[in-house]
Order: C-alpha cells, then sequence, then structure tokens
C-alpha cells in the first residue's frame, strides 16, 4: 500500500486557513491549539479562548441517532477542545438547523442532552442561531477563559517526554464499530470532556491535545507539530479500555484498529517532562484520578507499538490518513484497515487474518 507521509487533515487545514490574516492578539499558531486562544489586549494575565465545533458528520452517517446523544455530544466535543487547552468554560454559543416538519419529541430529547452537559460542565447556552435545513445539522461555539496560567498547546514536547492519557483509549472505536458492523451489542457512548483533570495537568504539561479524532490521529498531530516519534512501552492490548478490549476481542480484530480513529474518547493526551512524573503523579493521586502512561517521545519521527504479538514502526499519519483515503466511506476505510495491517504481518501470518 502507498502512503502519504503526512497528515491529510493537518494538509487541508492549511489550504483552507492559512492565508487568513492572525490576529497580533492570538497566541496559538495555525493548527498549534485545541482552540483560539486571544491575549486581552494590554495585560498579560488573561486569555479569552474560542472553538468552535460540530458533529455534522455523525449524525449524517447514523453514527450518533439519539437525540440525547446528540445534545450531550454537541456540548461536550467542544468543551473537551477548551480542556486541551487548560482553559475555564464559562458559555455556549448553539446553532442548530432542522427540517421545517422537525419532530417535537425529538427535539425535547435533544433539549435534555445540551442541558445535562451544560449542567456538568457548569456552563450556560448564551444564544446561537436556529434555521430549518432538510437534514439535522448541530454547531458550538465555547467561549472561556485562561487566568494566571499559561495555555496548553500542541507544540512544546520534546524527546524523552513521557506519554499520557486521561483515561484508557479506545471506547469511541469501539462505539463505532458496533454501531456499523454489530449494532444490537452497541456499547453505550457518553463521553465526558476532561476539565477536572486539565487543572491538574496543566501545571506541568509540555503539549497537550485531545483525542476527540482518535488516539492515533492525535499522535499524527503531536508528532507533526514537534517533529518527534512517540514509542508505546506496554502492548496496546494492556492499555484499552476495558469495552473497547472486549470488542476487539469478540471481533477478532488486532488492538490498534481501536484506537485508528476517526471517531475517537474525547480523552486528554499530553507529555509531562520525566523529571515532573513524581510530583505530578503525587498531584493527580491528590485530585483522586489516575493518568494513563503510554510511552515516551523519541527524536526520531516514527510510530513503534507492539499489537498482540506484532511489533510495528510506522510514520505517524500512515494510520490517522486512511479514512480520508477511503473517501469517508465505512466498507472501504476497514477494508483499508485490514490491508494496512496486512502489510505489516509476516508472510505465515497472512492467511490467518486474510480468511
Amino acid at each position: 500500500m502507498q502512503t502519504i507521509e503526512y497528515d491529510l487533515e493537518m494538509k487541508m487545514l492549511s489550504e483552507i486557513a492559512g492565508d487568513f490574516p492572525r490576529s497580533p492578539w492570538q497566541k496559538n499558531k495555525l493548527s498549534t491549539a485545541d482552540a483560539e486562544i486571544i491575549q486581552w489586549p494590554g495585560g498579560d494575565t488573561q486569555c479569552l479562548v474560542l472553538k468552535a465545533d460540530g458533529i455534522h458528520e455523525e449524525i449524517q452517517i447514523g453514527l450518533y441517532k439519539d437525540p440525547y446523544q446528540i445534545g450531550w455530544m454537541a456540548i461536550t466535543v467542544c468543551i473537551s477542545d477548551l480542556a486541551a487547552v487548560g482553559a475555564d468554560p464559562f458559555g455556549i454559543l448553539l446553532s442548530l438547523q432542522l427540517p421545517k416538519s422537525y419532530d417535537h419529541q425529538w427535539l425535547e430529547g435533544f433539549k435534555r442532552g445540551v442541558n445535562a452537559a451544560c449542567k456538568k460542565y457548569e456552563v450556560h447556552v448564551l444564544g446561537g442561531d436556529t434555521n430549518f435545513c432538510p437534514s439535522v445539522s448541530v454547531s458550538t461555539t465555547g467561549v472561556a477563559t485562561i487566568t494566571n496560567t499559561r495555555p496548553m498547546l500542541r507544540e512544546g514536547m520534546k524527546p524523552g517526554d513521557l506519554l499520557y492519557t486521561t483515561g484508557k483509549p479506545g471506547l469511541g472505536n469501539a462505539f463505532a464499530y458496533d454501531i456499523f458492523f454489530e449494532p444490537e451489542d452497541a456499547i453505550e457512548y457518553m463521553p465526558v470532556a476532561r476539565l477536572f483533570e486539565s487543572k491538574s495537568i496543566r501545571r506541568f504539561a509540555t503539549a497537550c491535545i485531545d483525542t476527540s479524532d482518535g488516539l492515533f490521529p492525535a499522535i499524527s498531530v503531536l508528532s507533526a507539530i514537534n517533529h518527534v516519534g512517540v514509542y508505546f512501552t506496554s502492548p496496546l492490548q494492556d492499555l484499552l479500555h476495558p469495552e473497547a478490549l472486549e470488542t476487539k476481542t469478540l471481533s477478532e480484530l488486532p488492538s490498534w484498529m481501536m484506537l485508528a480513529g476517526p471517531h475517537g474518547d474525547y480523552e486528554l493526551l499530553f507529555t509531562i517532562a520525566p523529571e515532573d512524573r513524581r510530583e505530578f503523579e503525587a498531584v493527580c493521586n491528590a485530585d483522586h484520578w489516575q493518568p494513563v502512561l503510554l510511552g515516551k517521545i523519541t527524536a526520531e519521527s516514527g510510530l513503534s507499538f507492539l499489537t498482540e504479538d506484532l511489533q510495528v514502526h510506522c510514520h505517524p499519519a500512515v494510520i490517522a490518513n486512511l479514512f480520508s483515503q477511503s473517501n469517508d466511506h465505512i466498507p472501504t476505510y476497514f477494508e483499508l484497515l485490514m490491508n494496512q495491517h496486512l502489510s505489516w504481518c509476516p508472510k505465515h501470518k497472512v492467511n490467518d487474518y486474510a480468511s
């Protein structure tokens, strides 16, 4: 399989937004943060943070069907990005497009999901936009601040840094697999943005990103921005969320596919300098949560991991690009995943997977 060794999503973003003038007050460069960070004019202790996000594709392809889940996710996707920069959110702008003959019961379920998420994150819907459209479309803009602390960016990690997540990964991909291939066994998926954990992380992190698009796509972005690689120090099956591990086992898929994206977990993926490890983990313990150590950052720009008994070393963008290469077609994407795995397998194992 021929692969392109750059991240296709980052390339598209650069083509769309790369020529837009940047504000002189903006602290982050293009693609270097999960949200837009604006320094207050004339001040140096507070930033305004903005993030716009939507769940259009997830609704269109049938990944999210339940109106309560759609409402919950509409808020969570935005709050997760604000958590990834260490911001404290206080409000949401909500844009909702509905068919003219919309289902009032559907709308009530959607509003319950929105209200539940806002209560969880202690934010309010400040306003937004409503309109008619042939199909449901939802987007949100989060408003937050960063005060008396530095924002977390995607850039800044160095070789030797330790790579963590806020929770075991793979639940998002396991949910998507069940929806499309085993709908009668679909697991519950209502992720919580890691605002609480962000408060511990922002004291120590050298870089941070959320895993809304999956673990490996997030690693691809970090690797490209920082010109580094990642080495996983534990087998991937030992790192998977329990329900992802169960899905992987029942489906007889390799563990790495539970981390391939493009549907993720909304965990935070971040790095800590090795000399800060003991203090950082002590702070997390005092705050009653346990980070998951994945591995370490390497000077060589590559991705190395053990999945079952197969050792893989590849360019980080190889896995991240597969969904784009499928033209967002789920059966084709699954075929590309399987073909990628077969290309890594020793010849004597190919027949086992091919069968």
